[in-house]
C-alpha cells in the first residue's frame, strides 16, 4: 500500500472513530443520565437501541463519508486507491453499489444484521443483564466510535474506488 493510502486511512479511521465515540457517547448520556438502568427487556430495552444504532450509524456515517471521498478524488485532493486483489476489504469493497445510497443501505443492513447480532451475543456471554445509564452510555460511545473505525475503511475504499476497479468475478 502506498505511504499516502496508508496515512489517509488512519486518519479516517482516527477522525470517524473518535467523532463517533464522542458524539454517541454524550448523546446517550444526555438522554439517560436522569432515567432507569437498562435491561434486555422491558420498556427500558437496551436491545432496540443496539439495532438501531448498528443500522443508522454506518448508513449515515457513508452517506457522509462516500461522497466526501469521491469529491476530493474528483478535486484531485487524493488520489484513486486500491489495495489489490489479496485484500479481503478491497474485495468487499469492490463489490458495493457505484451508487452512494446503494453502499450506504448495504452498510446499514451489515450493521443490523452482523453487529447488533454480534454485539449482543457479546454482552450475553459477558453475563451482563443491565446497564445503568452511565455505563449504557460509555459503552455506547465506544461501541460506536469502534464500529465507525473499523467500517470507515473499506467506506473510503468505495469513495476512492478507481473508475477502473477490477470487477469481481
Amino acid at each position: 500500500m502506498v505511504p499516502e493510502a496508508a496515512s489517509h486511512l488512519k486518519h479516517e479511521v482516527l477522525v470517524g472513530g473518535v467523532s463517533n465515540t464522542i458524539f454517541n457517547g454524550l448523546i446517550a448520556w444526555l438522554l439517560l443520565r436522569h432515567g432507569t438502568p437498562l435491561h434486555w427487556t422491558g420498556d427500558n430495552s437496551f436491545v432496540i437501541d443496539v439495532f438501531a444504532t448498528a443500522l443508522l450509524l454506518p448508513f449515515i456515517v457513508a452517506l457522509i463519508v462516500i461522497p466526501l471521498q469521491r469529491s476530493k478524488m474528483k478535486k484531485n485532493k487524493l488520489p484513486a486507491i486500491h489495495l489489490g486483489s489479496d485484500s479481503m476489504v478491497q474485495s468487499l469493497a469492490d463489490r458495493m453499489p457505484a451508487s452512494v445510497f446503494g453502499s450506504a443501505l448495504l452498510f446499514g443492513l451489515a450493521g443490523l444484521l452482523i453487529i447488533a447480532p454480534l454485539t449482543l451475543l457479546g454482552i450475553y456471554l459477558l453475563g451482563i443483564e443491565a446497564f445503568s445509564p452511565g455505563a449504557y452510555a460509555l459503552f455506547k460511545g465506544l461501541w460506536a466510535g469502534l464500529m465507525a473505525g473499523v467500517l470507515v475503511i473499506p467506506m473510503v475504499l468505495v469513495g476512492l474506488r478507481p473508475q477502473t476497479a477490477p470487477q469481481p468475478a
